[in-house]
């Protein structure tokens, strides 16, 4: 890192500048002072040898740049470099800048890691800020728009119409539909430009609605780079579904609702509707401390952060692949951020362990967010805390914060971090509370998405509120209610048992079959991911497995699950569904899902390499223990069946069946019960040899997540092409009306498990495209009951 030296007549003034800057970088830069005379009664002046033994002290072989006041300084400074050896010499730099404003810029520089040439050039411009403000500033020159090949610039400009600006999920857009391109990228607004790449960058700018921003450009790959982001903003940046939401609402930023006391009550912000009562509990987020332990030195510091953030990268990972995905996934982006990490390790390389280097760079980018100008990105500040905190118990070996709950209760916090709600007990917690926080925070999307009352903004709820007491909480009236008079709390209880039983209605009807207006009956079942979901999808009413996600039970052993542990989960979740049907899914790993007991080789596009059935092909050990497993439960549970994921071909299926009957014959088990062996339609050449495959196999499952992506070529973790990502395309429905077809013309059962065969929206849809049995999460599975019921399985004229 280059070093930064102070020259000036006063002590007092280079001490004061010194602080100064210091406090900025949070003592991250390597600064030394050289200022005054030894000389009590005439201190003011300069010393070459002060000067000379300051420059040694922070030498570095990337340099040292000083500046200077005025005057002998210069003279002082030049006699002291005369003193230095010539290599030394030659990496001392003297700055023209002025003292005070190109000290701040220089020492910034020179903490971010920039080079002796790029600090002078800081520090000289310096005061342009101050000079502009005061409009003293020369006109900037126009950017040139040239084509990259001469190596130059292109640009385009783009006013932004997000309700909130470039937040984080936007500028994680951004950042997503860059990666990989081999060109520089900036970010410019109203004459601060930032890298493209970096997601705090970008979120800093505080882009708001209305702002004009410019995308620059240059290197081999401009013309891409500008394509992309076109795209990407012609969709807003992924949010262009919140634009006609945003023009009913107010503008918060300008319009903050006013809060109306109620006598009783603590008034915050409805998020979810609902009325719950019962005994409030305290949750207090608690950072891990930092540990006291020695330096273990540059490398071993760095894994150690690096290993820490692998493991919290990962189960981002994991959590962007359930409900409010997104949410995760801009996360995990984040933690992925290069010049986060930059910071970090200069950090780690002055000195300070992985655990305090962490924790300083995150409190300094959560001081930055709380400071933006833009509302809703001082509210994001909540998920800067949350990545700290989740890599601060990894470093730390403390684990995740968890409640032990004793029974159902309100929960109040300050605020929640999205791994916090996604960790709360879901059967305990009735309803959510927060003092803080917003509708459009991620801790309340969350909760909506839990299906529990919830309010925020409820200020004083944790002052006034005594662990333990009980209390009402209106979650569509956004109240809190601590001693509401007698009528008012008997016109709560009665609201309280109408929505209780209209929900024990649902749950109960859940139980009933699903029959159409025109008398169909549709299967409804559950998708699960292990035994622990097992009880939830029985209570939902789920009239079987129509999913069982094997990859779960691989994930979450550090080494394969042997044969019998498979055989007896396999048997127990079969047992529990009696004689409804369990329909298993071989391993389906590789793309988006590592398996850490079985490292596979980095491939340049996952998505289209060793996935699912190709990965156990290629490496069949991964999938004989499988077979072995589920033909001995199927001995004792036959209404087990088996599905394969990502069959493209029909030999690939034959190489399976092949591998069935070698398991068989080793285990000598008979040749009935049959085993049903299916698979899984998602990849477009399964739909175009579906007449073919449908000859061979048992049934069909639609998996409607990679089928769509698949079949429009977008990656459905990538918000840059989400709008392409959508089942509702007419090229999605063909594939499906054509994957029906084919199995009503070979007489074997079709279902869907993917994502869309739980949205009640496309229910009607789906049955007339003939399919009759549909696998979603336990959660939607009483509304689907219901949804089914209300309509028509042939398509009314």
């Amino acid at each position: 890192m280059v070093g930064i030296v102070i020259v000036s007549h006063s002590r007092q003034l280079a001490e004061g500048v010194a602080e100064l800057a210091t406090q900025m970088t949070q003592g991250k830069a390597a600064l030394a002072v050289a200022a005054g005379v030894n000389d009590p009664e005439n201190p003011i002046g300069t010393d070459a040898i002060a000067i000379m033994t300051a420059i040694a002290s922070v030498y570095h072989d990337e340099g040292v740049v000083v500046l200077m006041d005025l005057g002998s300084a210069l003279l002082s400074t030049e006699m002291a470099l005369e003193l230095l050896d010539d290599e030394m010499r030659s990496r001392v730099f003297m700055s023209a800048a002025p003292l005070v404003e190109g000290t701040m810029a220089a020492v910034v520089a020179a903490a971010a890691g920039l080079s002796a040439q790029q600090i002078l050039q800081e520090a000289e411009a310096a005061l342009e800020a101050k000079q502009n403000h005061l409009g003293m500033a020369a006109p900037a020159a126009p950017l040139a728009i040239t084509s990259p090949t001469t190596g130059k610039l292109l640009h385009c400009a783009w006013r932004v119409a997000n309700p909130h600006g470039l937040h984080t999920r936007p500028a994680a857009a951004i950042v997503g539909a860059l990666a990989g391109l081999d060109a520089e990228v900036w970010l410019e607004r109203d004459g601060q430009r930032v890298n493209a790449r970096s997601l705090n960058s970008i979120a800093k700018l505080a882009v708001k609605l209305g702002d004009l921003i410019d995308f620059i450009t240059s290197g081999p790959q401009a013309d891409e780079a500008v394509a992309a982001f076109n795209t990407l903003a012609q969709g807003h940046f992924g949010e262009a579904h919140l634009l006609a939401e945003a023009a009913a609402e107010p503008n918060i930023e300008h319009d903050e609702q006013r809060v109306q006391r109620v006598p009783g009550a603590i008034t915050g912000d409805a998020v979810n509707g609902g009325i719950a009562r019962g005994p409030a509990v305290i949750f207090t987020a608690v950072m891990p401390a930092v540990p006291e332990r020695p330096y273990a030195g540059n490398e071993i510091e760095s894994q150690t952060l690096a290993q820490a953030c692998d493991q919290v990268q990962q189960h981002l990972q994991q959590q962007a692949k359930g409900p409010q995905g997104d949410i995760f996934h801009a996360h995990g982006l984040m933690l992925a951020d290069p010049e986060l990490m930059e910071r970090v390790q200069q950090a780690i390389a002055q000195g300070q362990i992985a655990p305090a280097a962490w924790l300083s760079t995150m409190q300094q980018l959560a001081q930055e967010y709380a400071q933006a100008d833009s509302h809703y990105m001082r509210e994001r500040e909540a998920d800067v805390w949350d990545i700290a905190r989740q890599v601060m118990c990894q470093l730390t070996g403390s684990g995740p914060q968890r409640l032990q709950l004793a029974g159902p209760c309100i929960l109040l916090a300050s605020d929640l971090m999205p791994s916090d709600v996604a960790n709360l007990d879901k059967e305990n917690v009735v309803a959510l509370c927060l003092s803080e926080g917003a509708k459009t925070s991620h801790s309340a999307i969350l909760a909506r998405a839990m299906g529990i009352p919830a309010i925020v903004k409820a200020q004083g709820c944790l002052e006034q509120v005594q662990s333990g007491q009980e209390v009402i909480l209106d979650g569509f009236n956004g109240l809190l209610w601590l001693t509401p008079d007698e009528s008012t709390a008997l016109a709560l209880e009665t609201r309280r048992v109408e929505w209780l039983e209209q929900r024990q209605i649902q749950r109960q009807a859940a139980h009933q079959p699903a029959v159409t207006l025109d008398g169909q009956a549709v299967q409804i079942l559950a998708n699960i991911g292990g035994p622990e979901d097992v009880a939830a999808a029985l209570a939902a009413g789920a009239e079987g497995v129509g999913l069982f996600r094997t990859e779960f039970l691989f994930q979450a052993h550090d080494t394969l699950p042997d044969e019998e542990l498979q055989y007896q989960i396999y048997r127990d979740i079969a047992a529990a569904f009696g004689n409804k049907p369990l329909t298993i899914r071989s391993l389906d790993v590789g793309g988006d899902k590592p398996l850490a007991a079985f490292p596979m080789a980095q491939e340049e596009n996952p998505f289209l390499g060793l996935r699912g059935v190709r990965l156990c092909l290629a490496y069949p050990e991964l999938l004989l223990a499988q077979l072995r497993a589920v033909l001995r439960a199927h001995a004792e549970q036959p209404n087990i069946q088996l599905m394969i994921p990502m069959i493209a071909t029909v030999e690939e299926f034959r190489t399976v069946k092949a591998l069935v009957e070698q398991a068989r014959q080793g285990l000598s088990l008979p040749l009935e019960p049959k085993l049903a062996l299916g698979i899984m339609v998602e990849v477009p050449a399964a739909v175009l040899n579906a007449e073919v495959l449908a000859q061979e196999v048992d049934f069909f499952s639609i998996g409607t997540n990679d089928l769509t992506q698949y079949v429009m070529a977008a990656d459905r973790g990538n918000s840059a092409v989400a709008a392409l990502v959508n089942y509702h395309e007419p090229a999605v429905l063909k594939a499906i009306a054509l994957t029906c077809q084919a199995a009503l013309g070979a007489g074997i059962p079709v279902s869907m498990c993917g994502e869309m065969a739980g949205d009640t929206g496309a229910t009607e849809l789906l049955l007339h495209l003939g399919l009759t049995k549909l696998s979603a999460s336990a959660s939607m599975l009483p509304a689907l009951k219901a949804q089914v019921r209300e309509s028509h399985y042939i398509k009314e004229n």
